[in-house]
């Protein structure tokens, strides 16, 4: 018999709304102090609240005994109600199911947490004690005298109440005993915020970017990155992988930003840099493709829900034909309608759209980095490597996919929540419990799996590097493999090194179909709940048939938006990171720029006078010491001495790829530096000492020179420089492809291309740098003659060892340690029987 309790309407009515608001102020109570204690303060500000294991141990204990007291206390509310065993508040369940929800989260912070927010979870047990003796007193107070259930459901809340407050004493104890100036230089308040995963997941730790622990410590990452986010832990090469170093040193950049912006607020204002270039501000076709995107995510939203509504009506529609005999052909229309061609049409044009816009930011982002970094100075090039700049180009690019993460992310979240919505009106709370829980589970059985993934794929990473490499040492050396027979050898170690690769992909496979497996079960698991839910309300004859079809085709709507979010937090940071190595790029200023009044360059005779220069590239460590000669316009200086005298580095300093430290280079009679460095390097050709081609025909490779010139300009050069018998030899003869790095000349044959480039190219000022090193004697011979041709009327550098090849220059350089020891012409500089004579002396003796 059912027992009744005399109620006053007024205290049900104050639980009803106590019951909605306690949740929701505890929930925003501990998670904005955190949070906004992440956004506006950096690392090192941050207090820390290292506990010791004991302590730490018993508080992770009394949180999931807190959710145990309200999942029990949501079962016996649930029950007593169904079973009409007693006249329960209706907000009771809304209560207790929505604190599972709360104090679940809490306690996967504290859990995972390496070191706890504890403010924020004595603030959260200290709201909890509140709220539950509030509510208890209030529902003691509708108790009846025979209510067993009431009475045991109070009991309950006061064991809960002992927990809060346990809970609270404790924590105020480790406070009040702890040493702040200890914890202050904390390891995790140094580590980057996207860094150490690998400790972490060792350790079953999390970060404070989940912003509950006070030091960032999580490995977020990404399957493109991850091999080189795992700077802790992982396979035991730490240090051995460039990679690895490039993305600490990226990190540790990132960290120091992040310090000086003053929190993550701060930080993230500084990208919006890129936000004018990745945003189609003037570019019309763009701008309309967001528009008609907006419109199809817009018309989805509607058709998301709609297609599963339609499609429950039309069950039941058929279902009711059986006793009218007559086809549901206005159901079956609408339906079809809605799910094809309105559906596939919108789905259609919202790839067409979502693929145009990220194309036009990667173009956008791409064409900027690439732009810099052919700007930056020789200094950037030379001390970088070419996988790091690409790299660094590569990710920044990557950074345009994050409006296709903006666009796909934010519609299924509110797919989502729409879903929640309806859902819990059109059934109960149940319903949203049962929604809520299992995105929950499955965030956490994400997250877990994405701390292992880290590790897995690192090591991935490495193995594929390792495959990658050693083929293509190998190929590359096949003579030297060959030489030496050792064929055998290198089928042993890429066998093996593929292998390793195998190995370790399929760890990463077999893991990733673990995870998928327990993702999947957990999505199951909730979708078997809620249709038994309304399989139970059917049975009851409180909802239809055409309510459980309803569910069960819109439960796609749910799980996706579940199965997205994990992937989407980890894309999101993944973009961040992305972000940071193009920010790093284009804050990366080129040493040697225009100034801000450089003019364009005007050319007299081609006087060329060096004035007290010296330069070093480490100031302990000079390079040249006060060097000063004048080349008259016509004449030919030659630049003679052993090697690391600093001969390559002066004319290196005449194309003003680096500048003087002191002194000046002035070109009749202009101060380089006071000069545009595009018509500087407009009237400068030079032969360099190792010449490089690109992997095209030989007369795109002249042309690229001089690209107005014509293909019979171009042949009369490859003549002049005595390479064009050579050329017509080739089967293709100009249109023959060189290969990459010119495989397909000799060096010599290489060097008397570069000499035709320079020949076409009609400089004003010709710089040789060792131009004649690589050939015979004979094409020494007749190259001279054509160097002689171009020279005149033109001025011209020379750097020589053979001194053969300067005997006819007008002025002829010795530099010895970076300083000009002798000078003269080749008659005066041996009657003089210093350095130079010495020099041609062996060189004659060895001849």
């Amino acid at each position: 018999m059912r027992t009744t309790l005399e109620t006053s309407s007024s205290v049900v009515s104050a639980l009803a709304i106590l019951h909605i608001v306690f949740p929701v102020v505890n929930a925003v109570g501990f998670a904005v102090w955190p949070v906004l204690r992440a956004l506006t303060q950096s690392p090192s500000r941050r207090t820390t609240y290292a506990i010791g294991p004991r302590h730490r141990s018993w508080l992770q204990r009394l949180s999931p005994l807190v959710v145990l007291t309200f999942i029990w206390e949501g079962i016996v509310s649930s029950a007593t109600r169904d079973l009409d065993t007693r006249a329960s508040v209706p907000s009771e369940t809304l209560y207790a199911f929505s604190s599972i929800l709360i104090w679940f989260a809490i306690s996967i912070f504290l859990i995972e947490g390496e070191s706890p927010f504890l403010p924020a979870y004595i603030l959260a047990w200290a709201l909890g004690a509140v709220f539950d003796a509030i509510t208890l007193g209030l529902t003691s107070s509708t108790l009846a005298e025979n209510d067993w259930w009431g009475f045991h459901l109070v009991g309950v809340q006061a064991l809960r109440i002992m927990l809060f407050v346990a809970a609270c004493l404790h924590c105020l104890v480790v406070l009040a005993k702890r040493d702040p100036s200890r914890e202050k230089a904390t390891v995790e308040e140094t580590r980057s915020l996207l860094h150490g995963g690998a400790t972490s997941a060792a350790a079953g730790g999390t970060t404070d970017d989940g912003p509950w622990t006070s030091a960032p410590t999580a490995e977020y990452g990404s399957a493109r990155a991850a091999g080189g986010t795992n700077d802790d832990g992982g396979d035991g090469n730490d240090g051995s992988d460039e990679e690895d170093e490039e993305d600490k040193e990226i990190k540790s950049k990132q960290q120091k930003r992040l310090e000086e912006a003053g929190g993550w607020l701060g930080y993230l204002k500084t990208l919006t840099v890129f936000l004018p270039v990745i945003l189609p501000y003037n570019h019309r076709p763009t701008q309309l493709w967001i528009i008609a995107l907006m419109l199809c995510i817009g018309a989805q939203r509607f058709l998301t829900y709609m297609v599963p509504r339609q499609f429950s009506l039309l069950t039941e529609a058929v279902t009711q034909s059986t006793a009218t005999g007559q086809a549901p052909w206005k159901e079956l229309i609408i339906w079809t309608l809605l799910s094809f061609p309105i559906g596939s049409g919108l789905t259609t044009i919202q790839s067409l759209a979502g693929t145009r816009i990220s194309q036009f930011a990667y173009q956008q982002l791409t064409t900027l980095a690439f732009r810099h970094v052919m700007n930056l100075s020789m200094d950037y090039h030379t001390s970088k490597s070419t996988g790091r700049v690409t790299k660094a180009i590569e990710q920044g690019s990557n950074l345009g996919y994050m409006l296709d993460s903006l666009y796909e992310t934010a519609p299924v979240f509110v797919d989502f929540f729409v879903a929640l919505f309806i859902l819990s009106s059109r059934f109960d709370v149940t319903m949203g419990f049962i929604i809520l829980a299992t995105s929950m589970v499955h965030l956490y059985v994400a997250y877990k799996g994405n701390l292992k993934t880290v590790q897995i794929e690192r090591k991935v990473n490495e193995t594929s590097r390792v495959e990658n490499e050693t083929l293509y040492d190998s190929i590359t050396n096949w003579q030297t493999v060959a030489y030496h027979n050792r064929q055998k050898y290198e089928e042993s170690r890429y066998a093996t090194s593929i292998w390793n690769a195998i190995q370790s992909q399929r760890a990463m496979y077999d893991f990733h179909q673990y995870i998928g497996m327990a993702e999947s079960c957990v999505m199951k698991i909730g979708q078997v709940t809620a249709m038994a839910l309304v399989a139970k309300r059917v049975a009851n004859g409180t909802d239809s048939i055409s309510s459980f079809i309803f569910v069960l085709s819109y439960w796609a709507t749910i799980s996706y938006p579940i199965n997205m979010m994990a992937y989407n937090i980890r894309a999101a940071t993944t973009h961040v990171i992305d972000a940071e190595w193009l920010y790093q790029l284009m804050q990366t200023k080129p040493s040697v720029q225009d100034k801000p009044c450089a003019r364009d360059i005007k050319m007299h005779g081609g006087q060329v006078e060096f004035k007290n220069v010296s330069f070093a590239y480490d100031p302990a460590r000079p390079i040249l010491q006060d060097v000063s000669f004048t080349a008259q316009p016509g004449q030919r200086v030659a630049l003679v001495g052993e090697t690391g005298g600093g001969k390559s580095t002066t004319l290196k300093l005449l194309y003003r790829f680096y500048d003087v430290t002191a002194g000046s280079i002035s070109i009749d009679g202009q101060d380089i530096r006071d000069v545009t460095l595009t018509s500087l390097r407009d009237i400068l050709g030079a032969v360099p000492q190792d010449p490089s081609v690109f992997d095209q025909t030989l007369m795109q490779n002249l042309l690229y020179a001089r690209p107005g010139a014509s293909e019979a300009e171009a042949v009369e050069a490859c003549k002049a420089a005595r390479i064009h018998h050579q050329i017509m030899k080739f089967p293709d003869g100009y249109r023959t492809k060189l290969g990459e790095r010119g495989v397909r000349l000799s060096g010599g044959e290489l060097q008397r291309l570069a000499i035709a480039r320079v020949i076409l190219r009609r400089p004003k000022i010709v710089v040789l740098d060792e131009a004649t090193s690589a050939v015979d004697s004979e094409t020494e011979s007749l190259i001279q003659q054509a160097i002689g041709a171009l020279s005149a009327g033109r001025t011209v550098f020379m750097i020589a060892h053979r001194l053969s090849t300067v005997m006819g220059a007008d002025l002829i350089l010795v530099v010895d340690q970076g300083r000009v020891v002798e000078r003269g012409s080749h008659g005066e500089l041996l009657a003089l029987g210093g350095k130079y004579a010495r020099l041609w002396n062996m060189q004659t003796l060895v001849r």
